[in-house]
């Protein structure tokens, strides 16, 4: 392989790895997980209440539950989103119908990270005692 392809390849792997780091700082920085829901956990309960329309606690118990099941394992190229942050945005969308446009802004995410369907599936199961679905049949 010519020298010029191989630092050709090192530098694409070294900016894919900075826009990485990038994202990560940028979500911590400014995502609503990191700010606007750690201050209301402190703060204001009953705003953290209404923008995940639960509780932290009950967040916290949702996300034991689920937590392993949504989890996904980092790869060289990628960090994986932590649960806690699938979790909010998938609450969310249940609580308000934003767009994935409007979710991946605010907690700065790409959109085709947003997994609603995966972590339904997993509340579904996890809470599947407690549910009750009423399914209409037309005579």
């Amino acid at each position: 392989m010519a020298p010029s392809v191989v630092v050709r390849e090192g530098v694409k792997v070294v900016t894919a790895l900075l826009i990485q780091e990038l994202r990560k700082i940028i979500r911590n920085q400014y995502g609503v997980s990191e700010t606007l829901l750690k201050e209301l956990a402190l703060e204001d309960k009953e705003g953290y209440k209404n923008h995940l329309r639960m509780s932290e606690e009950k967040f916290e118990q949702l996300l034991v539950k689920i937590g392993p099941k949504i989890q996904k394992q980092d790869t060289l190229m990628r960090k994986a989103l932590p649960a806690t942050l699938k979790l909010q945005i998938t609450l969310r969308y249940l609580a308000t119908g934003d767009s994935f446009a409007t979710l991946a802004f605010m907690y700065r995410v790409p959109k085709n990270t947003i997994f609603i369907k995966e972590v339904c599936k997993e509340i579904y199961e996890a809470l599947q005692e407690f549910i009750k679905a009423y399914f209409f049949t037309n005579k």
